[in-house]
């Protein structure tokens, strides 16, 4: 009948964007390293990782990091962006990841977008003027954006808060990502290109397309597991939607009130501390728990220790106090005047130089 038709269409249509074997592009060059990425991502994933790590610890404490800033910074927004392609080669999930609801196609390319966004933010910022209106205008619209790219996604998620996987969701959902990986290497027929288009040539590499989709995957034995439990979301009440908005939008208050305020005014700071705790405040209102609830309010309470470090607050209070911390720290003999001392001096340094404005944003 004509339904089973139009299913049996749609599932071979999917079979080309689900295939962990099929390339994500059709250029040569991509193609080939995309190949290279599978058959090494052992290695190859850990070793730019491990450089990557190497960087953002000891960078900051040679010596012409300063005159280098954009170069080093770009290398870590690069890295990032690159470990997202190989997440997305390999059918991963990355640890930024985070939960929003059914992911059709576009909701996967706003989420993508979204962490581009992010990984590449600082660099960007870095490499505005040093004007002051004109790089906080750079980062009000880089805010406007999230908040519209959240916004949609928080409508996708049903109003429920935006909360990043845990580890246990992380290796689940990775584990089942490796159902047709490990399919092709039990079943040689996967191998073949699916090139008629009769909807009753139901291959192998059909049905496990299937199982995949609807969170069954395949053992090493080529044995499919069964379906997880899903658990049942209790419904979105009005302020706990209206918390998670006020989350999202912090930012983008806290820059546009920074573009049109003076340098050393204390109303961005102050409005987005009332924005934040407004937040907090209606989610305790609520009385539905969950634990997308819980993780969302424990992240909230944790980042309001970010604003000792945001300015006008840090150098008026905060960069004081650290300062006699240090102090203190350097009169430990070697230990602090010769180790500790030093790092704790740059990383000062750093705090008052990097963007702590817009930073868990």
């Amino acid at each position: 009948n004509r339904w089973s038709e139009s299913k049996g269409k749609s599932t071979t249509r999917r079979v080309g964007r689900k295939d962990e074997g099929a390339s994500m592009t059709s250029l040569p060059i991509l193609r080939v390293y995309e190949s290279f990425v599978r058959k090494n991502s052992g290695w190859y994933i850990a070793a730019i990782d491990n450089v990557k790590s190497f960087s953002v610890c000891f960078a900051p404490y040679s010596m012409n990091y300063y005159e280098n800033e954009e170069m080093y910074v770009g290398f870590e927004s690069a890295t990032d962006v690159m470990s997202m392609y190989h997440n997305a080669i390999l059918g991963r999930r990355g640890s930024d990841d985070f939960k929003c609801g059914p992911e059709s196609p576009g909701i996967v390319r706003l989420k993508s977008l979204l962490r581009l966004i992010v990984k590449t933010q600082l660099f960007m910022e870095i490499l505005a003027t040093k004007k002051s209106k004109q790089k906080w205008g750079l980062i009000v619209v880089i805010e406007f954006i999230k908040v519209v790219l959240r916004l949609g996604m928080l409508y996708n998620n049903g109003g429920r808060p935006l909360v990043r996987f845990t580890s246990a969701e992380l290796k689940l959902l990775n584990d089942r990502s490796k159902c047709l990986e490990i399919a092709h290497k039990n079943f040689p027929e996967l191998q073949k290109e699916h090139t008629t288009s009769d909807p009753t040539d139901c291959r192998l590499a059909d049905l496990v397309t299937l199982y995949a989709e609807h969170g069954r995957g395949v053992t090493p034995h080529g044995s499919f597991r069964p379906r997880p439990e899903t658990r049942q979301l209790p419904p979105t009440k009005t302020l706990d939607v209206i918390s998670e908005v006020l989350r999202i939008i912090r930012p983008l208050v806290y820059s546009g009130m920074r573009y049109v305020s003076k340098q050393e005014d204390v109303k961005p700071w102050a409005a987005a501390l009332a924005t934040d705790l407004m937040s907090i405040l209606l989610q305790k209102l609520s009385t539905e728990d969950s634990p997308e609830k819980t993780a969302a309010e424990s992240s909230k309470v944790l980042l309001l220790l970010l604003y000792l470090l945001r300015a006008p607050v840090y150098k008026r209070y905060t960069k004081g106090v650290l300062k006699v911390f240090v102090h203190l720290i350097k009169r430990i003999p070697l230990l602090g005047s010769a180790l500790l001392g030093p790092i704790l001096d740059i990383s000062l340094e750093l705090v008052e130089r990097r963007y702590f404005t817009t930073s868990a944003s």
